[in-house]
């Protein structure tokens, strides 16, 4: 292990985030901060979160932050901003293309949003009321402000699943299973999304199902863009946003929309003054999920102090699941992930036909092996982490 992974190692010993002085999970939140957010993000987010944003703060901002280069996610939190501060003043530059941008997801969401009106009246008239979750429930809540979208996100009983995609296949979606828990609907001939039926909210715990019962008890029955719908509480939307970034942190997906998760729970929290923290912590227990949450906790009050609430940031729950957690995303992550990837750029079959790939498979393969059976072993990767915290390695041998 020593020689396979010299590289590694001495990046993140570079790096400083196996520095002794630090633990593993604030390793990670730094490792991750940097690796999604620029500077001009930082900026972006600060300014954003700013409780009386000053011209100057923004002019700053400005010289650095090119919104042709950004792209249309991170532009778009700028276009909100513009949005909630029409006191100051954008230059002839950046105030067109930061209207046009909101007007372009503003079209963009109307037409996902048809896709689910469309659906959605068929399922209400099958007797489905489906539950609306993730980004589909914060632009009903926000319907003000256009959101990066490509489908809508629903809930309904294990039992309507398949039933949801028998309704949609005359109206014209075809459908694709999502491993065990989900279907995604598409208008016929694309493969652009329309909606994702989901029979529980995946979290990576095997315990999803237990969140079911409360969810639905504690959700409220509205009209949402002309479909009779649940609507989660504020709290469970804040659990599922928080449970979801620690996902998306974990497998390095949807970063543009991690940013986003704090404007959501900013608006759950603030726009619910009796907001109760004790289900968000009742649903994470019950999911199994704490470790998660606490880590995606952690991630925003490093992104804005601003955030979260005093009595939330200085509440360490499960500290040991915590640190097992972070100590697992820290292997995955730089220990496994370029591994994985070499064995599986090396063919079996074509070995035969290129010799000089076979001492490397030879090599590579076993310890890929290795590393990966003790995945499920919270103390030996502790044990294989504090080793290279504090062993000097002699890469030469």
């Amino acid at each position: 292990m020593q020689v396979l992974w010299k590289k590694e190692i001495e990046e993140i010993k570079d790096s400083g985030y196996l520095n002794n002085d630090i633990s593993i999970t604030d390793a990670l939140i730094e490792n991750f901060f940097n690796e999604i957010l620029y500077p001009t993000d930082k900026g972006l987010l600060q300014l954003a979160f700013s409780k009386t944003p000053a011209q100057q703060d923004l002019d700053n901002l400005l010289k650095d932050f090119d919104i042709e280069v950004k792209g249309g996610a991170k532009s778009l939190m700028l276009s909100y901003f513009m949005k909630r501060h029409p006191e100051l003043n954008f230059t002839a530059y950046e105030g067109p293309r930061l209207k046009g941008l909101l007007n372009f997801h503003r079209f963009r969401n109307l037409k996902t949003i048809s896709h689910f009106s469309k659906i959605g009246r068929e399922l209400n008239k099958h007797g489905i009321t489906p539950m609306l979750i993730k980004g589909g429930a914060m632009k009903f809540l926000r319907p003000d402000l256009p959101r990066v979208m490509s489908d809508i996100d629903i809930l309904v009983p294990e039992k309507y699943l398949m039933k949801c995609a028998e309704i949609a296949e005359p109206l014209g979606y075809w459908w694709e299973k999502v491993d065990i828990h989900a279907i995604d609907l598409h208008p016929k001939g694309s493969d652009e999304g329309a909606i994702d039926v989901h029979k529980y909210i995946y979290m990576e715990s095997g315990h999803e199902k237990s969140l079911l019962k409360g969810l639905y008890k504690r959700a409220v029955e509205v009209t949402a863009f002309g479909v009779k719908v649940l609507l989660p509480s504020n709290e469970d939307l804040m659990f599922i946003a928080l449970v979801n970034l620690a996902r998306n942190l974990r497998n390095k997906t949807s970063q543009a929309g991690l940013l986003y998760t704090l404007f959501d729970c900013k608006y759950l929290m603030e726009s619910k003054p009796d907001f109760d923290w004790d289900i968000v912590r009742e649903n994470a227990r019950k999911t199994h999920t704490e470790i998660q949450m606490n880590f995606a906790m952690k991630f925003i009050e490093k992104i804005s102090p601003d955030v979260l609430p005093e009595e939330i940031k200085h509440d360490k729950l499960f500290e040991k699941e915590t640190n097992e957690y972070s100590n697992m995303v820290m292997y995955n992550r730089f220990y496994l992930e370029d591994l994985r990837t070499k064995c599986r750029a090396i063919k079996v079959g074509e070995l035969l036909k290129k010799p000089e790939e076979i001492p490397e498979y030879i090599m590579l393969k076993p310890k890929y092996f290795l590393l990966k059976s003790i995945r499920k072993h919270p103390k030996l990767i502790e044990l294989f982490i504090r080793d290279l915290k504090t062993r000097k390695y002699d890469f030469t041998k």
